[in-house]
């Protein structure tokens, strides 16, 4: 008799767990349609608790809920994703950052490759934003530890080494900034503004050491000036004032046929006033002994600071005709 009872016991038992599991199944599943509505209407973040719910409601009622347990990851870890993009929208990017590197786990977890790769890519985004913003504010430090933090979620994210060239020409590492410039031209194809921020960047390594250069020709270093001007040289041809600037320096060390050649390039591309470059051209000519060369050159400059020099040259010393 009492094992009878006992058998009845059980059978009770196994039949109230039957329930409970079936109820805990159809709960989780309230709260997957629920979270689903929300997510349809954009409300990204009340998506984001009811799938959280869900899922784990779907591990408290165990086996019976693995089926739908996988929907649910996989809809909370697209959640994540755009609501780490809603936060990152707001500029909360400590927010945005957290839904995102939950997205990469539970994108990972569900398979999902695709959103996997973009949490990826806008956690690298949000982390080199924090370190602009920084950069903006001198936070040099601040700035370094976001672009790194940036490159150990993504270490191709092109954002992350643009924002480490901007470091690099703030603290005038000139040569680190070019180093990472060339990196960025490689990273070019992994994202659509590629194209764009490397052709900023170019830019702003050939400024830097055309600035870095014209300094150096100020203090009539003008043998590191040239070496500036190579540098430049690397990043963008197309600058008249380049060239000039190279004639200028190699007048200076009397390389007369680097002036001539560069101050013709010079000449060519110039658009507007071309006086400082017929005189820098004037001299080098005259320099290498070309004196009719030289006086052709001279007689062009007709406005800016050299016109009296120039004068000066044609009447008194070349004798002009």
């Amino acid at each position: 008799m009492k094992l009878i009872v006992k058998s009845l016991l059980f059978a009770g038992l196994l039949f109230f767990g039957l329930n409970v599991s079936a109820q805990s199944v159809s709960d989780a599943g309230n709260l997957y349609n629920q979270a689903n509505q929300q997510f349809k209407n954009k409300a990204f973040g009340q998506a984001v608790k009811l799938y959280e719910q869900a899922l784990q409601t779907c591990k408290d009622a165990g086996p019976d809920a693995f089926s739908l347990q996988t929907q649910v990851q996989t809809q909370l870890g697209k959640a994540y994703f755009w609501n780490g993009i809603s936060f990152y929208q707001q500029r909360n990017f400590d927010e945005a950052i957290a839904q995102l590197e939950k997205g990469i786990k539970m994108n990972t977890l569900s398979g999902d490759s695709k959103f996997k790769a973009l949490s990826v890519d806008y956690a690298a985004r949000v982390y080199a934003s924090k370190g602009n913003a920084s950069l903006m504010q001198k936070n040099y430090a601040d700035a370094a530890a976001q672009y790194d933090a940036a490159l150990k979620v993504d270490p191709n994210s092109i954002n992350a080494y643009y924002g480490k060239c901007l470091l690099a020409k703030e603290q005038k590492n000139l040569d680190e900034m070019a180093t990472l410039v060339k990196k960025v031209g490689t990273l070019v194809s992994t994202n659509s503004k590629g194209p764009q921020l490397y052709g900023q960047a170019r830019q702003m390594a050939f400024a830097a050491y055309l600035n870095e250069g014209a300094s150096e020709l100020q203090k009539e270093k003008y043998a590191d000036a040239l070496t500036n001007f190579d540098k430049a040289n690397e990043f963008y041809s197309g600058s008249a004032t380049l060239y000039y600037y190279v004639a200028l320096a190699n007048v200076k060390l009397k390389k007369w046929d680097a002036a001539i050649s560069n101050g013709q390039k010079a000449l060519s591309m110039e658009r507007n006033s071309k006086s400082d470059i017929y005189f820098t051209l004037g001299q080098a000519y005259e320099g290498k002994g070309l004196n009719d060369s030289a006086c052709k050159e001279y007689k062009n400059v007709t406005t800016g600071p050299n016109v009296a020099a120039a004068k000066y040259q044609i009447k008194n010393v070349l004798k002009c005709k």
